[in-house]
Parts: C-alpha cells; structure tokens; sequence
C-alpha cells in the first residue's frame, strides 16, 4: 500500500503523516457513508455544541493537511 502513495524518498515521519492522513480521509469516508446507510447517527458525531458535519468534514480536512504536509518537497 504504500509503494502505491509514492512515498519511497520520503524520510520515516513524512512516511508517517503521509499513512496516517491517508487514514483519516478513508476513516472519514466510512463514515460518511455509514451515516448515509443509517448505521450511525449523524448526531453521535456532534462534539462540544458542533454539529455532527462538522466533526466529519474536520477529519476529512485533517487527514488531507497530514497528507499535504507529508508530500511537501516532494
């Protein structure tokens, strides 16, 4: 899996933010779809008055900050 990201020069804590926000954006779109095929609640997303989009778009967001940073010089 990680030949496939391209990330063979890179140094092992780019490597890592790389993986781990490749992570979150997969995390995040299970579940997006999980809340579209009613398994969970979008409300058991809300966190601290936030509404439950929100949390699932900063995950999203998260993820690909990780992986830009990862991927910077590159």
């Amino acid at each position: 899996m990680i030949k496939f990201f391209h990330t063979e020069n890179l140094s092992p804590a780019k490597k890592v933010c790389v993986s781990s926000g490749i992570g979150l954006l997969i995390l995040s779109i299970f579940f997006v779809a999980s809340v579209f095929l009613s398994i969970f609640e979008l409300e058991s997303f809300a966190i601290l008055g936030h509404s439950g989009v929100r949390t699932l778009a900063g995950i999203a967001v998260v993820g690909c900050l990780l992986a830009a940073i990862g991927y910077f010089e590159e």
